[in-house]
């Protein structure tokens, strides 16, 4: 699992570098109702589990 998020937190950054602020947001949310909490920092994304 930890693989299939990762991936998707590069694509997120990806569409963050290129200012494709909706996929960004899209992929946050889609994460987000998985139970999975992105947090940007400035070192990058720091993800969590949530229970749901």
């Amino acid at each position: 699992m930890e693989g299939l998020i990762a991936l998707l937190l590069e694509l997120r950054e990806e569409a963050r570098r290129a200012k494709d602020y909706a996929k960004s947001d899209l992929i946050r949310e889609r994460l987000k109702a998985l139970g999975v909490v992105v947090e940007d920092t400035k070192e990058g994304p720091r993800w969590r589990l949530e229970l749901l």
